[in-house]
């Protein structure tokens, strides 16, 4: 009995060791594959980083683009007026007239495209090139028109988008197409400014762009301030004018009490839940009389369009009207980003206060005037149904004087003219010859004045915007920024030129318009620091005390009290501030030494200003930087022009990508000391300097942090793809656990074998578990 209890014994303690050995086998295999699972997992990101050559040249931005006015796609070339098609609305009767009113602005030979739709055709249609096509209006008889005192022509007019997309569909030209643009025949387009404000929006996007009316009770109580005035005009993006030509004769069908043409658009707009997007710049002017009061104070954004010019006075007193426009032209053509914006300036001397709207009017008025009034438009007009009552109009008006001596004196626009060498215009304003009253005040009478001329540089890009974008790259669907700051700065401040130093000579280095630099050291030399409150662009100059490595018994600090003589072409206040330039080191052989690191291009800016020589042309000395010659025998006298205390500047570029490699880093040595030229006075100045700064600029992979650009980042993380692909080896993983487990429960059940229990066991011995004994017989 005893052999056979401990034979039975011995079968399962195997059992329990095959048990044992199979959970560890089991254990075995799940490290493994979780092991595979994470290294196919994480292979491409260990690739990517061993390879960065395969990684797209992209600066700081693949995620971040940059770019100076448009809200359009950065991928895109920015909208031009071929993109734009014109929907003129005419009628027969009229358009003899009025066409001439279109020739002021249409852009003949191509490269304007559109078409004027009549009502009917006319005689002697003309075909000439400096109109749009005629065209004739498609049947509308079969459209219902309940407005009593209206006319049905609103139909026809209202349909002419759909007339214009079905007229485009199925050309080559139509894939061109960005915006359908709809206006009256005695409308007239500044098309230059149409197209700048068209560029704001995504024309891929749903827009209806226009605005309402001056007077407030068309917009409240006949129309809405949400619907643009068709003859001021109004732009739809195509996408837009595409859905409403699907869904325009159904529309009219439901809105046949409405009154015009620009309503019943407006009622589709809103079936098609598109709000009104409002450009200022568009002018239905629903006002009689002389629009000095208007123009001469035009909101701060380019004008698009004038109507009504067969209603108010000439824009030029005693012209033709079409003349008058034409007159207003030669300035648009001239710098249509700049018409009629209005400048407010202030003469001491005579106690006057001017306003110009430049290529319109200048205005005097005799004692000072605020801005804030100023840009107040002057009564010179009645609203649209002929009533001086100005609670009528949807803007703040004032009188045109409150006393006889305070009444403005006028001058009108004569002539412009352009000077192309220097990028000016010179606009010519004789005064408006009209009874004045007699005043006695003791500030001087402007009648004397009969001729004013302002000379104003050509500013194309006035209402371009700082356009920052972020775009999430590739595989991302993320992208952010905790912070933005934008500082305006002068076009000049970072040449796009500067001069490479190496071992092997000086050469001319191209391109840093398009580099990222990061400054590392704006010093100060010989000053104290400069705080953001002293610098006209808010940096940060700190002493060099601490990179100054020459002992040099000669060199001394210079200070200078006197004013600094910025001139044109030389620095300026935004490249260095007077603190900065009437402060240097003077000496016979001086270094500084500016710990960096390895592996970037450095642009280096060193400031100069004569602040201590005696006289001109005394000054010579050579630049050194690392070592290497940069500049031999400058002489500052004639950089500046012969001019002493004059800032001047160079700029330099040094490549210390070659060291890499070293862990320690590197350093810039800036040296300057004397030239073979330098003068044998004893009151010679051998060198001199009054600023540096140093900048890193982007390395071959588009970064200022490494060898790790966004772009890689980004690319090499794992992306939804390669989760799913995890994700699917964890479901697996745990299905073969699950089986494992099955099958390993079956096989232990079949291969154990149960032992009799025997009979003479003892009682304390069930209690101690599975400890077996046998009794003595």
């Amino acid at each position: 009995m005893a052999e056979s209890i401990h034979k039975d014994q011995k079968t399962v303690s195997f059992d329990k060791c095959i048990s044992s050995s199979s959970r560890c086998s089991f254990m075995a295999i799940v490290i493994f594959l979780i092991f595979l699972s994470y290294f196919l997992y994480s292979f491409s990101f260990i690739s990517v980083l061993k390879s960065p050559s395969k990684v797209s040249n992209s600066l700081l931005v693949p995620v971040m683009q940059v770019q100076l006015g448009s809200g359009q796609n950065h991928t895109e070339d920015k909208t031009e007026l071929n993109h734009i098609v014109f929907g003129i609305a005419a009628f027969s009767k009229l358009w003899k007239h009025r066409r001439e009113y279109v020739k002021t602005w249409w852009k003949p030979n191509g490269e304007m495209k559109g078409a004027v739709w009549l009502d009917k055709p006319t005689v002697n249609d003309s075909l000439s090139s400096a109109l749009p096509e005629i065209r004739i209006s498609s049947d509308t008889s079969s459209f219902k028109y309940r407005y009593r005192r209206g006319h049905r022509s609103a139909i026809r007019i209202t349909r002419i988008v759909s007339d214009t997309v079905r007229m485009l569909k199925g050309t080559e030209s139509e894939r061109n197409v960005r915006w359908i643009v709809m206006g009256d025949d005695d409308t007239v387009f500044f098309p230059e400014n149409l197209v700048r404000v068209l560029r704001k929006y995504d024309h891929k996007q749903f827009y209806y762009i226009g605005a309402p009316s001056e007077s407030h009770l068309q917009n409240l109580q006949q129309f809405s301030y949400g619907m643009a005035y068709g003859g001021g005009g109004f732009a739809i993006s195509y996408p837009l004018a595409k859905a409403l030509e699907k869904m325009q004769d159904r529309c009219i069908e439901s809105y046949a009490d409405l009154y015009g043409s620009d309503d019943r658009i407006h009622a589709c707009m809103a079936e098609l839940g598109v709000p009104l997007t409002r450009e200022v710049g568009f002018h239905q002017f629903d006002v009689y009389g002389n629009l000095l009061g208007l123009l001469s104070v035009h909101p701060q954004a380019p004008i698009v369009s004038i109507h009504h010019l067969d209603v108010v006075e000439p824009i030029f007193p005693k012209m033709d009207r079409v003349k008058a426009v034409e007159r207003l032209m030669i300035s648009a053509k001239l710098d249509s980003a700049s018409l009629v914006q209005q400048s407010i300036c202030y003469d001491r001397t005579h106690q006057w206060t001017m306003s110009i709207s430049w290529g319109y009017t200048v205005q005097i008025t005799r004692t000072y005037m605020p801005a804030r009034m100023m840009e107040v438009p002057t009564r010179t007009f009645s609203d649209w149904h002929k009533r001086h009552d100005f609670n009528n109009l949807a803007f703040n008006t004032r009188p045109i004087t409150y006393t006889d001596c305070q009444r403005p004196r006028v001058f009108y626009m004569s002539r412009t003219l352009g000077d192309s060498s220097s990028s000016t215009t010179i606009t010519e304003y004789l005064r408006h010859n009209e009874l004045n009253p007699q005043c006695e005040w003791g500030i001087p009478d402007p009648s004397d004045i009969n001729q004013i001329f302002v000379h104003k540089e050509c500013n194309p890009d006035r209402w371009n915007k700082v356009v920052v974008r972020f775009v999430p790259s590739e595989d991302s669907k993320l992208a952010f920024v905790n912070a933005i700051e934008v500082i305006s700065a002068p076009k000049d401040l970072i040449a796009d030129v500067a001069t490479s130093v190496s071992r092997d000579g000086t050469g001319k280095l191209n391109g840093l318009g398009k580099q990222a630099m990061e400054v590392v050291y704006r010093i100060n030399i010989g000053g104290r620091k400069v705080t953001p409150f002293n610098d006209t662009l808010w940096r940060t100059w700190v002493p060099d005390d601490d990179l100054f490595k020459t002992v040099d018994a000669s060199s001394h600090k210079a200070y200078f009290t006197g004013r600094i003589k910025y001139r044109p072409g030389g620095a300026s206040r935004e490249v260095g501030p007077d603190n900065v330039y009437n402060t240097a080191r003077v000496g016979n052989a001086m270094s500084w030494d500016f710990p960096v690191s390895t592996g970037y291009k450095y642009l280096i800016r060193m400031h100069f200003c004569d602040i201590a020589s005696k006289s001109l042309g005394m000054l010579y000395f050579n630049v050194y930087i690392n070592g290497n010659l940069a500049y031999q025998d400058f002489d500052i006298s004639d950089a500046t022009g012969y001019v002493l205390a004059s800032p001047y500047y160079m700029d330099f570029v040094v490549d210390l990508t070659a060291d890499s490699n070293n862990p320690l880093g590197s350093s810039i040595t800036v040296s300057v000391g004397p030239s073979n030229k330098t003068s044998v006075d004893e009151h010679r100045v051998d060198a001199m300097l009054n600023g540096v700064e140093i900048m890193k600029m982007n390395n071959s992979m588009g970064s200022l942090d490494g060898y790790v650009s966004t772009d890689m980042i980004l690319t090499s993380c794992p992306n939804r793809r390669n989760l799913s692909i995890f994700i699917a080896m964890v479901a697996f993983m745990c299905i073969f656990m699950s089986f494992y487990v099955v099958v390993q429960r079956k096989k232990v059940r079949d291969d154990i074998s149960w032992t009799k229990l025997p009979m003479d066991v003892r009682q304390d011995n069930l209690k101690s578990g599975n400890q077996f004994s046998a009794r003595k017989p």
